[in-house]
């Protein structure tokens, strides 16, 4: 047999065996690529592709107490946030806005006219919500400058290929790295927020410890408070107990910063345009009605919006809100107002965004502070909504902050080293600082300005520094100090609950209660948005007043601003600066500082100085702003029933009693008595019932690390009796565990306290831990329902 053919044999036979071997690794290769797929079809749809990109400083750093993972079910609402298109044109625009040589000078855009510009177009928002879908994710909401959607953090941790880690009890979440997105997104997508529960919102507002109240009802305290504020027929001495002393009314504003004669020429704030205030609670506005007829104000007049639909409860923020309210139609007083309240995880942002979106207020007041969230969340989320706002016209005041120069670090304590609210150190807002001062009297009256210094006294002290996420804008390269960085606050004005101290009025059992003293940053801003709508009475809107603001600085008086030099006040022994914490502050110095920025205002001559013409060579009438129809009526001296909203209505009217006459500022004439406290909207309840279970929200508080021996800021829940409880509910007791203690200043659930049904009340705990490591606590609450007492779980841990 020749070779050829031995050969050939052996082959065949080779191949004879070796065939049953290829069809068993044939279906063997077949049932591993059925498993493989399956497994990846089990472990979800791919992260984000082989290319991809992540999401510079969008994880919370404060992550240290996470160490659990997230349950894979648990719900998430993701909100991406889109990066602007075209960013380099819209910040010359928004400069040749600003610029009285430029023919865009106060050409302000639309709401429709931003998103058509610089918002993503329809076919980048639908390539990223496809992908969003291919995720399993389901959408929500979908425009031009976001999408929002629902899904597990199962979900998340695939499509953004990121690990979701959570505290021991499940209660606290976050992303540990930043979330990877697809490169072909990379342009489009700028944040993404929902991945994390660690960002909170801080209320700037302080009052002094053993505040007195004036109550509603006509006796002696009120005729002493009415006195404090000007108004004839009280006593000039105050009769209440307590260390407080004389305070602030807004006749002593006027007086002390010379806004009489614009009152006294009728630059009042009149007109459709309005002033807003974003605020997470709903409020008593009875309390707003007995501020205006205490101290001879007109009835304001005040839209209540809801951007989450639902109205939010009535919460501890509600005082924020009172004061916000109240202290700008006191420096705005025939402006109208809209209270934006948001509800939910994201209840401020949303309310911000609707404030924008609306475009129906010219001054936008924030009196809150943010920590504990993703840098992403400032420079790219709460950024692009300020941006729009000053490309419409729209100027925002931000509070500085009331922790000085330690400010609140990312695990929302308060700083060891210095810090300042980011919020308000946005180049697109003006950051309202603070300033105290020992006014003069004259009979019951404020008599005129004296120097202010630094606001530092036992209640807190004025935000201010340097950003460490904002680079300095050209407003502040000449001026300020040669750090790179946005330098806070822009502008200032008296803040110290004790020196002088400002009235309110607040909700007391669901009963309007006049209150002194009150202050905190949280005023300021309030007390500019009303400013900066006086200037828009005469000469349309302003914008970002930060360049013009830059501009007069160094003219000082000569355009109204009063500069905060003092170093020290024997008076009240202000340090002149606003160290707070052990953290060294900033010294209030001649021209600009970061303790007070420009300092304080004259207002009259600072509204006269301000306004500048246009010198183009074909100026064009600055056009008014088309904004959203407001659903508030211009009040008449018989008021028409407010329209019934539509079932899809998130806006609706305060109801207004009769307006009173507007009081001339030095007005001598006695105010009409303040009315009584309004009837609860419930029946009688019957007596010797037992009220409902009350729903407790939130039921766990988590403080996260807080430094020994040192104090947490607030923390908040509420306490709602059903409406369908058939008694009112009657707080006979609340108890707290060792190293956690009830805020008396924001709490309202106090022993003896009557919830009637459909009403809440509020509790503020705070955590001193006293050495290191978890701390874990109760709340108990003693009360006439059917499963007292309740208990809230308190969880925190002390670090060196």
């Amino acid at each position: 047999m020749h070779s050829r053919q031995i050969f050939s044999s052996l082959s065949d036979g080779l191949n004879a065996r070796l065939r049953p071997i290829d069809a068993r690794l044939a279906r063997l290769t077949t049932i591993f690529a059925a498993i493989l797929c399956a497994m990846t079809l089990a472990a979800g749809p791919s992260p984000v592709g082989a290319q991809t990109v992540t999401l510079a400083r969008n994880h919370p750093e404060a992550t240290a107490i996470l160490t659990g993972r997230a349950a894979t079910d648990q719900p998430l609402t993701i909100n991406v946030n889109f990066a602007l298109r075209d960013q380099a044109k819209l910040q010359a625009l928004i400069a040749s806005q600003q610029n009285p040589k430029s023919a865009k000078f106060h050409k302000w855009l639309t709401p429709a006219e931003f998103n058509s510009r610089f918002g993503r177009t329809r076919g980048e928002v639908n390539a990223v919500r496809q992908w969003l879908e291919d995720q399993g994710f389901q959408i929500t909401a979908a425009s031009s400058r976001g999408i929002t959607a629902t899904g597990s953090a199962a979900m998340a941790e695939a499509a953004f290929d990121t690990t979701i880690a959570a505290s021991p009890d499940g209660t606290v979440f976050a992303n540990l790295t930043d979330p990877a997105i697809p490169s072909r997104f990379a342009s489009i997508i700028g944040s993404i927020g929902g991945l994390d529960n660690t960002r909170h919102a801080i209320p700037l507002v302080n009052r002094t410890p053993n505040a007195a109240s004036a109550l509603a009802a006509p006796a002696p305290l009120l005729a002493s408070a009415l006195a404090l504020d000007g108004i004839t027929g009280g006593d000039t001495s105050p009769d209440y107990s307590g260390s407080s002393g004389t305070a602030f009314g807004p006749a002593d504003f006027y007086t002390f910063y010379d806004e009489t004669p614009l009152l006294n020429a009728g630059t009042n704030g009149s007109g459709s345009d309005c002033i807003a205030v974003i605020e997470d609670s709903n409020y008593l506005a009875s309390a707003v009605t007995l501020f205006d007829t205490t101290f001879a104000l007109p009835t304001a007049s005040i839209t209540n919006v809801f951007p989450d639909s639902t109205a939010p409860s009535t919460n501890g923020d509600e005082i924020e809100v009172l004061l916000d309210l109240e202290w700008a139609h006191a420096v705005a007083p025939d402006a109208p107002l809209r209270a934006y309240m948001g509800s939910g995880s994201n209840a401020l942002p949303d309310a911000i965004k609707r404030a924008v979106s609306d475009n129906a207020c010219s001054s936008i007041s924030i009196s809150y502070a943010f920590c504990g969230g993703a840098n992403s969340f400032y420079t790219v989320t709460l950024d692009s909504d300020f941006l729009e706002a000053a490309s419409q016209g729209q100027s925002v005041f931000v509070s500085a902050g009331d922790e000085g120069s330690a400010g609140l670090a990312s695990n929302c304590t308060v700083g060891t080293t210095q810090n300042v609210s980011e919020m308000s150190a946005d180049p697109n807002v003006t950051a309202a600082g603070g300033t105290q001062f020992v006014p003069t009297y004259s009979s019951s009256n404020d008599a005129g300005s004296v120097a202010e210094s630094v606001w530092s006294d036992p209640a807190g002290a004025t935000g201010g520094g340097k950003s460490k996420l904002f680079t300095k804008p050209p407003f502040q390269t000449a001026n300020t100090p040669a750090d790179g960085q946005r330098d806070v606050p822009d502008i200032a004005f008296g803040s110290s609950p004790y020196y002088p101290g400002f009235y309110y009025a607040e909700d007391v059992d669901s009963n309007p209660v006049l209150t002194c003293c009150i202050g905190g940053t949280s005023i300021a801003a309030p007390m500019w948005a009303g400013l900066v709508r006086l200037i828009r009475q005469g000469s349309g809107r302003e914008g970002n007043i930060d360049t013009r603001l830059y501009q007069m600085g160094p003219s000082g008086t000569t355009d109204g601003l009063r500069d905060v030099t003092q170093a020290n006040d024997a008076n009240n022994n202000s340090s002149g600066n606003n160290s707070w914490n052990g953290v060294p502050g900033f010294s209030a110095t001649p021209g600009y500082d970061q303790a007070t920025g420009w300092g304080s205002a004259d207002a009259t001559n600072f509204v006269n100085a301000f306004p500048v013409s246009s010198t183009s060579p074909t100026p064009t009438p600055t056009p008014t702003p088309s904004p959203t129809p407001s659903p508030t009526a211009t009040p008449s001296p018989t008021p028409t029933p407010a329209p019934t909203p539509t079932a899809t209505a998130s806006a609706e009217p305060t109801p207004s009693s009769s307006p009173t006459a507007t009081a001339s500022p030095t007005a001598s004439a006695t105010p009409s008595p303040a009315p009584s406290p309004s009837p609860s909207p419930s029946s009688t309840p019957t007596p010797g019932l037992k009220a409902s279970a009350p729903t407790i929200s939130p039921n766990v508080l988590n403080f996260g690390e807080v430094r020994e021996g040192t104090t947490s800021p607030s923390h908040n829940l509420t306490i709602t009796n059903p409406s369908t409880s058939p008694a009112s509910l009657v707080i006979s007791g609340v108890t707290v565990s060792s190293h956690y203690s009830i805020f008396s200043g924001s709490t309202t659930c106090t022993s003896g306290k009557s919830v009637a049904p459909g009403s809440s009340c509020g509790i503020a705990i705070r955590f001193t831990p006293a050495g290191v490591g978890n701390e874990s606590g109760t709340l108990s609450i003693s009360d006439n329902a059917s499963n007292s007492p309740q208990t809230v779980t308190l969880t925190g841990y002390g670090v060196n």
